[in-house]
Parts: structure tokens; sequence; C-alpha cells
């Protein structure tokens, strides 16, 4: 064959490749089967279910466990009347800042004293003011069903 007929039997087969991919773009793809959802873009979802956080007054409720050693203390009573904290009205600090009680062991009801890592002079009680936003790493515990079952395990 000549070069010619090698350029025109090249165009062809390319044509024919071709085709069925042109085909498939003509075809609209149905909404319900857009994205992780199978429903329609165009609905209008329900409210999601609204999370009750457990736990009653401080100071009635037992302690959760940890997760693992270093984990920061969950919160087993209610926040509801607590928030929002701020710099300046953190009512966390006036049950938590209790210095004179760190490494004493505690009785039930008695709320657990900010560790000393969270001052800047544990003997005067002044509290490092890096950390005023407690519930950045110590959260309420809500009542809901799990999703996804959990695998961790705790470190022996």
């Amino acid at each position: 064959m000549s070069k010619p007929a090698w350029k025109t039997l090249s165009v062809v087969l390319a044509m024919a490749v071709s085709l069925p991919a042109f085909a498939v773009q003509d075809q609209a793809i149905p909404d319900d089967s857009l994205g992780l959802s199978k429903t329609s873009v165009y609905d209008i979802p329900d409210a999601p279910v609204m999370a009750e956080y457990g736990g009653g007054d401080p100071g009635s409720n037992k302690r959760i466990a940890k997760s693992y050693y270093s984990a920061p203390p969950m919160i087993p009573h209610t926040i509801k009347d607590m928030v929002p904290i701020t710099r300046d009205t953190n009512l966390c600090r006036d049950c938590h800042v209790l210095p004179d009680l760190i490494g004493q062991k505690l009785s039930p009801g008695m709320p657990i004293p900010s560790p000393a890592s969270h001052y800047v002079d544990v003997k005067k009680g002044e509290l490092y003011m890096g950390r005023w936003n407690c519930i950045q790493c110590h959260r309420p515990q809500a009542k809901v069903d799990l999703l996804v079952k959990s695998t961790f395990r705790k470190a022996k």
C-alpha cells in the first residue's frame, strides 16, 4: 500500500474506534444515578436527626472510660447551659480549676481537676489561658446509634 492509502486507512480506523465514544456522550445520565445518594439531586432531604447529648447534671454521672492512656477525659454531663465557652465566660473553670486536688483520690461526684499541664502556676492556681476552650479536646458524648462498628482495641 502507498503512503496516502495508509493515512486514509488509519483515519477510517480512528473514526470507527471513536464512534462508540461519541454515542455515549449523547446519552444523558439520570439524576438519580449521580453521586453516592440514590435519590434525585432535586429532592429536598429530610432534616437530620438531632443528637441527644447524654448525662444529667454535673456530678451525677459515671466517668467515661478513656480509649487510651493519654486521651483527654470525655464530658459525662450535659453542657447545654454552659456554652458558648469564651475566654471571659467559662463555667468549666468554676468546677474543674482545683489545683489542690491534683493527684488526690477523688470520691464519686467530685469534679476531675484540670491537670498541671493546664496551669501557668499550679501553686497559685493560675490557669494557662491557651487552654480556655475546653471543648476543643473534651467532648460531651451523644446518645446515637453507631454507623460503623469500631474495631479499635486498647493496647496491652
